[in-house]
C-alpha cells in the first residue's frame, strides 16, 4: 500500500469540556477509562465521508480523564486503520491534563479506504477511542472543452499552427503526404478514434500518453488531394497533454504555391 502524508494545520487548542464516550475497541474497565468525542456541527466531521485526494476535513476532539481515575490525560492521537493495520500518527500529542480539547485540519494526498481514529490514553495506561469510515478517492479532472486548431502550410513555407503542441511541419513525404513531425513535445503517440472520445479527464489522457509508443512523425494526410480523416493524435509539451482529432484537409493549388490546410478538434 502506497504510504500515506499528511499535511495538517493545528489551528485551535483551547477549553476544558466534559463528556462521554461513543466507541470502544479496548478491553479496560468502561469505568477506568477517558472519555473521548468527536466534536459535530459547523465544519466538523464525526462521521462517515468520503472526499477526493489532496481535500481536507475539520476534526475536532474532545477529551477527559475519567471521573473514577485519579490518572490525568497522557496522550492524544489521530490515525488512520487502513487494511487493519494502524498507520503512522497523524497527531500524537503529549499533554499532562485532566481535559483536553483541539481542532485540527487534516489533509489526505493520497487515495485509501480505511477508518479514521481519535484515541485518548491516560498515565495508567487506561485507553478509549472514537472512528468514523473515511474513504479518499483518486482526484480527477475534466479535460477542457474541445477547440479547433488548423495548421496550415503555404508553398514551401513552414506551416503554422503546431508549435502549441510541440509538432512542426516543414515538408511533405513521397509519395505525397504531410510530415507532420515532433518538435519540442516530450512524447508523441497516434491514438484510436474511439479514445477521442472515450479520454475525458486530464489523468486518463496522461495514461493514454505515457503508455503509448512515442512516434516522430505522423503521415496520414495527403499533400494532394482534399480528405476527411478520423485520426487521433496526442502530445505530452511542456507537462501539459493534448489529444488531437484530424478530421479535414484541403489541398488549393495557387500562385503562392500548394495551399494545404489540416483541421479538426482538440482538448487539454
Amino acid at each position: 500500500m502506497k504510504k500515506l502524508s499528511y499535511l495538517l494545520g493545528l489551528f485551535l487548542v483551547a477549553g476544558f469540556m466534559f463528556t462521554s464516550c461513543s466507541d470502544d475497541d479496548t478491553d479496560e474497565p468502561q469505568e477506568l477509562k477517558p472519555v473521548i468525542s468527536f466534536k459535530t456541527g459547523g465544519t466538523f466531521t464525526s462521521s462517515d465521508v468520503t472526499i477526493n485526494e489532496g481535500e481536507s476535513i475539520d476534526v475536532g476532539v474532545i477529551c477527559a480523564a475519567n471521573s473514577n481515575s485519579n490518572a490525568k490525560l497522557n496522550n492524544v492521537k489521530i490515525y488512520t486503520i487502513v487494511n487493519n493495520v494502524a498507520q503512522a500518527a497523524i497527531i500524537d500529542s503529549t499533554i499532562n491534563t485532566s481535559a483536553f480539547d483541539a481542532n485540527y485540519t487534516i489533509t489526505f494526498p493520497d487515495a485509501f479506504t480505511g477508518k479514521l481514529y481519535a484515541e485518548a490514553t491516560d498515565k495508567d495506561g487506561q485507553k478509549n477511542n472514537v472512528s468514523f469510515n473515511i474513504t479518499v478517492e483518486v482526484a480527477t479532472n475534466p479535460l477542457d472543452a474541445e477547440a479547433d486548431f488548423t495548421w496550415q502550410r503555404v508553398g514551401g513555407n513552414d506551416a503554422t499552427g503546431l508549435a502549441m503542441f510541440g509538432l512542426k511541419w516543414t515538408s511533405n513525404g513521397k509519395p505525397v503526404y504531410a510530415e507532420i513531425k515532433k518538435d519540442m513535445a516530450s512524447k508523441f503517440v497516434q491514438l484510436t478514434p474511439a479514445q477521442w472520445a472515450s479520454i475525458t479527464t486530464k489523468e486518463d489522457l496522461a495514461a493514454a500518453v505515457d503508455a503509448g509508443t512515442d512516434i516522430v512523425e505522423y503521415s496520414g494526410v495527403s499533400a494532394e488531394a482534399t480528405g476527411t480523416y478520423d485520426d487521433v493524435l496526442a502530445t505530452k509539451y511542456n507537462e501539459e497533454y493534448f489529444i488531437i482529432h484530424v478530421t479535414n484537409a484541403t489541398v488549393v493549388v495557387g500562385g503562392s504555391g500548394t495551399t494545404i490546410t489540416i483541421t479538426g478538434k482538440y482538448k487539454k
